[in-house]
């Protein structure tokens, strides 16, 4: 049975998924301080049928595909089971692209993405399997940041549980205002999206998804694992 290895380099961490024929069985995680650990399990699967999606600089990606055997390099110019509407493919991120490839690929009509992670992406792919954009706003971490560095008395936190509706301190009320107004945009996209587009299938990934309610529905699907079968799609 063939070996396929997936790798998503994202900005905070790198992911890796090691397919058995078309089963996905397991997930490996690299942080920043895991380059050692990495280039060892890369070495070892030198051999293996190997795609790479990549958000980091191009050192890095370089570095990691130096380590691979004739890696195939996921990019918005390959041929892929979609047409690609959007206006800038080049600036286009290789994690939204794999995304909507899976949606696409797993999901009937229409599909949206809603990945929550270092940043907040909605994406959508119609019932033609035409990619048509989305948007991107500040994930939890980065609008924390953004209050403490654009403000003078602001205090940096680092919280991503459930928030009240109002905080009885600053630092509660941060709180507040970050994870209310997230679950807020969430569901005023999933509702906008889901009168625009009948039969609509959602997919829920990223690191943050678990941080934030989703109504029970059908058509609501998380899965942590979305990148990673979009690029093993996309061979």
């Amino acid at each position: 049975m063939d070996t396929t290895i997936v790798v998503d380099a994202g900005n905070t961490r790198i992911k890796t998924g090691v397919f058995k024929g078309d089963r996905l069985q397991e997930v490996l995680y690299f942080g920043s301080e895991d380059w050692n650990a990495l280039k060892s399990f890369l070495l070892e699967h030198r051999f293996e049928n190997t795609i790479v999606s990549s958000v980091r600089s191009e050192k890095e990606t370089r570095w990691i595909l130096q380590l691979l055997h004739n890696p195939i390099r996921f990019h918005s110019g390959m041929d892929l089971p979609l047409k690609n509407k959007y206006t800038t493919p080049d600036t286009l991120g290789a994690d939204r692209l794999a995304n909507v490839v899976a949606a696409g690929t797993l999901a009937k009509g229409a599909a949206l993405v809603l990945d929550i992670g270092t940043c907040i992406k909605f994406d959508i792919i119609d019932d033609q399997k035409t990619y048509l954009g989305g948007s991107i706003s500040p994930g939890i971490n980065l609008r924390y940041k953004s209050l403490n560095d654009y403000t003078g008395a602001l205090p940096l936190i680092e919280d991503n549980s459930k928030a009240e509706w109002f905080g009885d301190s600053t630092s509660a009320c941060i709180h507040a205002g970050v994870m209310q107004g997230i679950q807020g945009e969430i569901n005023y996209f999933l509702d906008f999206y889901s009168s625009k587009f009948p039969d609509l299938t959602i997919f829920v990934t990223g690191g943050d998804a678990h941080c934030f309610d989703f109504q029970i529905k059908n058509n609501i699907f998380v899965e942590q694992n979305l990148t990673l079968y979009g690029l093993f799609y996309s061979l």
